[in-house]
């Protein structure tokens, strides 16, 4: 439905590498040598014999000989004209002088452009017209060659030349229409203007029309399975160090879950389309084709991020696409002059939230009042309490922990990129520093980086060989035991750092891991990954094609893990010492994967037909040793041979899988509108036992593209409308291996032989080798529907069920004490819509803007636990018709109020509310093994036989999974400023703040000021139950501890300015952009306490807290 004026049967594909060199961002210095090659023109021969056949003819048979591409204006260039050809292995040039010779027609060339153009005529005019000039430029100032410029309504127009430029005879009140294939087209009103410069952009739908999928590409447009596409231009400059985190709210049916705000352990928790299994639910991740993590790329090397959702999509991968596929696509070479890009921010973080917690007074006040409530001495006297308020003695500070262990923290990064290439050689090459320091005292992190891409193409062409090798080596720097330090930063705030002689202070009589940290403790990270990649593919002949694939992945790891002796001083005046230790730990794992395919792809007719076969084969081995020893003789050298050798011990162990795969894929297209496709892939597995290792995964898909119907073409709205269904099987092998030795017997076991300790192993579980595979069947219907008033909509529907969980059931208590075996029983569901929506608009006053809206809405749910539900584990449990992990315990019925209470004296009101002793009333609910007191939590009595009991009356009591995701992209272009903001937030999730300075004097810990108004006798009309030292019933599992953690954030904010070069003269022929970024700039939210974005569980308060970002950066194009 889209037309292209005044051009003729233009290949899009021959504009690949122009459109590829106007979308790649943000490249990076390095030095690199320009590769010298002889003119195209010059060197490539063409053979053309013909006799008395027109010009167009000629320049289709060069087109069909060589790369080139002749743009040209129809109306202005004549080529029906007949010519006598005769050139036996001639030069384009040559050929092209012979043809044209003695016409008005010349020709430009530039790259693999050929422009066709006609000299001007003497007296050629318009009536009431003005010539007009103009430039045309792209986004990076370059000038955009064979643009078609043409008066809106009217048979007048011309193409730029090689400089981009153009002369136009057009009336004052025109209006000039500015095409170009890949880029959104521009109308500007000419009025006065004798000059006008015009610059394009890049027109994202075209440039999706290619998209990444299984093994290969295909046409947006002929997709049949659901495949949601990040664009990386939307992701911009956001400073995001993981590039998991990208998929945060940028597709639908994704729930990706920043997990931390740490350097280096900051990756997003992806969820395609809700949790299917009670084990990993990690999505497969393929990096160019190779299985990877989404950490060991960077974001700005990325060129495209395709997510197979639906099983039509996913299941040429089979056994690893239950949890759907992220395929990651990095940059490549492209045509052209060398080209070298720097992108470079720094940045100050910050905690987005930290809880408001008590000072020293409130918390000694607060103290006191629980002792007595609690049947306790008072701790605090009256005159250490008034020191506490005056702030005048420094062993009774009043010192708020959070602002000790949490600061403000610095970061950098800098990207480079060099790209360019020839006919024959195209090359890509990044580099990339990232020095990142931790808002959390002791922790920070570096990584340095680096990608080359580089495409070889030999033999005609017919042979493309392309190596891709990448590497990068972090360090991450951390408190040794960081769940502790993040702990002890919730500290109360009456205990002192360091006492008068400038002695650590133990915190109560415990440890101080601030002093310790301060003294060298620390946990240190080096991390080492290379992956490198060789691939050939050969043109057999016409329309069939070989590709070969190997890759090699080797990741090393040490962790040195010191704990520093540290002299601490008590409370009472004594000291005691801390021991020093070190734990090293080496992890080495290595893969490898061989992918052999053959893929044919023809038209036959109104028939459309590509094929595709392969085998692959993949291991890993994994393995790790380590040591440990005590008694260093300082902090200053932690080196494993300087520790007390009596001390010493050490551990190990290792194990390797295998997967074999064989797989195919056929598409078949009829007259461009019915689609149908169809893969099957065949899976062995080394992590079962004989007799189970192979599963088998179908999938089938179809379309109807209805827009091409003739009864649709007049409707002049509607640009494109698709509807498609898709059915499929998938698998997930990514679970333990159960049936093997090292899951079944433990070791360090003794047995007495020959009146002598003798070491062994025993059974330690039951085994069953009988587990398979778990797989996932899934339907999808959806549409897609494109306006021609730039609004675009996706919507679909999807049922995904996984059967043969694999679970530990419950046995016979006659089978001793062992674990129970595991058995493929589990079942569980995920329903659900998400849709898509998107618009864009350029008016006439060069402002641009382009947004979209995306939802999801997903129920999850265990449909069957083999009779074994609910399974309980603390605070979360597995429960038949409920959510994976939901939050389990009792419901809150208010408070217990005084009227629910008889004390002394016939309910004396002259006793003093301390001195009463109350007995609840009959009739009122009661708690077993719990004696309740007025402003104690009430349960609710679930079963009615009038007593709250741990086996009748606990219950699901939230979810950590949301009911709607949500996000909104907004851009906006004028002139040289550019600004964007990304908004993402969840609906109807649950958080859960037990243990986050929620529960009252739990151990050492501070409260949140939220404690202020708990219960009295004064104040009942209140949520928050009366003090207690121990907690008691008021400290059990249940919904007074949940909180509603919904959220709207301003994921990111972005401004930036373009320098014009007449601004930066000094600079050449460079761009430049200067941006401010703001990441995480507020949240709109109810929760309490921590972060609502972040891991959701029962120990909160031990999460590494998210961070806001300001960033200024700056974007130079060489």
């Amino acid at each position: 439905m889209k037309n292209i004026l005044y051009q003729e049967s233009i290949v899009e594909i021959k504009h690949l590498f122009r459109m590829m060199r106007n979308t790649l961002l943000a490249l990076f210095v390095f030095a690199g040598t320009a590769f010298a090659t002889e003119s195209y023109s010059q060197t490539m021969k063409v053979t053309v014999v013909a006799d008395n056949v027109s010009t167009g003819k000629v320049i289709s048979e060069i087109e069909k000989q060589t790369d080139y591409l002749f743009v040209y204006n129809v109306n202005e260039v004549n080529l029906k004209r007949n010519v006598k050809v005769n050139a036996q292995n001639k030069s384009v040039a040559e050929v092209l002088n012979k043809v044209f010779e003695g016409t008005d027609i010349y020709y430009a060339m530039e790259g693999k452009n050929i422009m066709l153009m006609s000299k001007a005529k003497d007296g050629e005019a318009v009536q009431q017209a003005n010539k007009v000039t103009g430039i045309v430029k792209d986004a990076n100032g370059e000038p955009v060659i064979g643009a078609n410029v043409t008066v809106k309504g009217q048979s007048i127009g011309t193409i730029t030349d090689i400089d981009g430029r153009f002369v136009l005879d057009a009336p004052k009140d025109a209006v000039l229409q500015i095409t170009y294939i890949g880029f959104t087209s521009q109308d500007v009103k000419i009025g006065n203007k004798k000059e006008i410069v015009v610059t394009l952009t890049e027109d994202t739908e075209t440039l999706d029309e290619v998209v990444v999928v299984g093994y290969g590409t295909q046409k947006k447009v002929n997709l049949t399975g659901a495949v949601g596409n990040v664009s990386m231009k939307d992701i911009g400059d956001r400073p995001i160090t993981n590039a998991g985190n990208a998929l945060q709210g940028t597709v639908s049916g994704v729930y990706a879950l920043q997990k931390s705000g740490q350097p280096g352990a900051d990756g997003a928790v992806i969820n395609i389309r809700g949790v299917g299994t009670l084990n990993n639910s990690d999505p497969l991740v393929l990096i160019d084709g190779f299985p990877g993590s989404m950490s060991d790329v960077d974001a700005s090397d990325i060129s495209s991020i395709s997510v197979l959702k639906d099983a039509a999509s996913a299941s040429i991968y089979g056994n690893r696409a239950a949890n759907g596929v992220v395929l990651v696509t990095t940059k490549k070479g492209a045509l052209g002059k060398v080209k070298l890009s720097y992108n470079g921010y720094f940045g100050i973080q910050e905690a987005t939230s930290l809880p408001s917690v008590l000072n020293s007074y409130d918390y000694a006040t607060l103290y006191n009042e629980a002792c007595r409530n609690s049947g306790q001495q008072e701790k605090y006297l009256p005159e250490q309490i008034q020191k506490f308020r005056d702030g005048t003695d420094p062993m009774y500070p009043s010192i708020d922990y959070f602002d000790v262990y949490y600061d403000k923290a610095s970061m950098q990064n800098h990207r480079l990129n060099l790209t360019g290439g020839s006919d024959n050689f195209q090359y890509a090459i990044m580099l990339g520093y990232l020095e990142q320091e931790g808002i959390l005292v002791g922790t920070n992190y570096r990584k340095t980086d680096f990608r080359t891409n580089i495409d070889s193409f030999l033999w005609k062409k017919k042979l493309r060989v392309t190596t891709r090798l990448s590497g990068n080596y972090g360090v991450k720097k951390e408190p040794r035991d960081i769940w502790n330090a993040k702990w002890y930063a919730t500290n109360a705030p009456v205990w002192p750092l360091k006492n008068e002689e400038g002695i650590w202070m133990s915190v109560n009589g415990e440890r101080n891991y601030y002093g310790e940290i301060m003294e060298g403790s620390s946990s240190r990270t080096e991390r080492y990954v290379f992956n490198g990649q060789l691939e050939g593919e050969l043109k057999i002949w016409d329309g069939l094609s070989a590709q070969l694939t190997y890759g090699y992945n080797v990741e090393n790891s040490n962790i040195n893990a010191f704990h520093a002796n540290v002299t601490l001083a008590n409370a009472d005046g004594s000291t005691k010492s801390l021991m020093s230790d070190l734990n090293e730990t080496n992890h080495l794992n290595y893969q490898t994967l061989l992918t052999a395919l053959l893929k044919y792809d023809k038209n036959f007719g109104r028939h459309s037909v590509s094929a595709m076969v392969g085998y692959s084969e993949e291991y890993f081995k994994w393995k790790w040793n380590s040591g440990f020893r005590s008694g260093f003789v300082n902090n200053d050298q932690p080196v494993l041979n300087l520790g007390d050798a009596s001390t010493m011990s050490n551990n190990a162990d290792a194990y390797d899988l295998g997967l074999r795969s064989y797989f195919a894929r056929i598409n078949y297209s009829f007259n461009e509108r019915y689609l149908f496709e169809a893969n099957i892939r065949r899976d062995g597995s080394s992590r079962f036992a004989k007799g189970n290792q192979w599963g088998t995964f179908p999938s089938f898909s179809v379309g109807w593209l209805i827009s091409e119907e003739n009864f649709m073409k007049n409707l002049d709205w509607l640009d494109m409308f698709k509807i498609r269904a898709s059915w499929g099987k998938l698998g997930n092998q990514n679970i333990n291996s159960y049936y093997v030795g090292s899951e079944i017997l433990s070791s360090g076991q003794n047995y007495s032989l020959g009146g002598a300790l003798q070491p062994g192993v025993a059974v330690n579980n039951l085994i069953n080798k009988e587990t398979t595979w778990e797989t996932t069947s899934q339907i999808d219907i959806g549409f897609d529907l494109a306006l021609n008033n730039g609004i675009s909509l996706t919507f679909d529907y999807f049922d995904k069920r996984t059967n043969d969980i694999l679970m530990q059931t419950p046995i016979p208590l006659t089978m001793g004490n062992l674990g129970a075996p595991y058995v493929n029983a589990g079942k569980v569901s995920n329903k659900g819509i998400e849709a898509m929506v998107s618009y864009r608009k350029r008016f006439d006053n060069g402002l641009q803007i382009q947004t979209s809206l995306n939802l999801s809405h997903i129920v999850n749910k265990i449909t069957d636990l083999n009779g074994a539900s609910p399974i309980i584990s603390d605070a979360k449990a597995q429960v038949e018709g409920h959510a994976i992990n939901a939050f389990y315990g009792y419901k809150m019925d208010g408070l217990y109020q005084i009227s629910d209470f008889t004390w002394q004296n016939n309910n004396d009101p002259s006793i003093p509310h301390e001195q009463r002793k109350y007995i609840l009333k009959d009739g009122v609910v009661s708690v077993a093994n719990f004696t309740a007191q007025p402003g104690d939590i009430k349960y609710a009595d679930l079963n009615g036989d009038g007593k709250v009991t741990m086996e009748d009356d606990r219950t699901v009591i939230g979810k950590q999974f949301p009911d709607l995701t949500y996000a909104w992209q907004f851009n906006l272009e004028w002139k040289n400023f550019d600004f964007s903001m990304f908004w993402q937030g969840v609906q109807g999730i649950d958080g859960y703040t037990y243990f986050e300075i929620a529960c009252p004097f739990s151990g050492f810990a501070n409260m949140g000021d939220w404690w202020l108004e708990r219960w009295t006798s004064d104040n009942p009309n209140t949520k928050y139950p009366r003090l207690t030292l121990d907690g008691g019933r008021n400290n059990i599992h249940s919904t007074f501890y949940m909180e509603n953690a919904s959220y709207l954030r301003l994921k990111n904010v972005e401004l930036g300015y373009t320098f014009d070069r007449k601004i930066l003269p000094f600079m050449g022929n460079c761009t430049a952009r200067l941006y401010g970024n703001i990441q995480n700039a507020f949240t709109i939210t109810n929760y309490k306490g921590f972060d609502p974005e972040q891991e959701v569980g029962e120990t909160r308060a031990q999460a590494f807290p998210q961070v806001r970002i300001y960033t200024i950066g700056l974007n130079v194009n060489f």
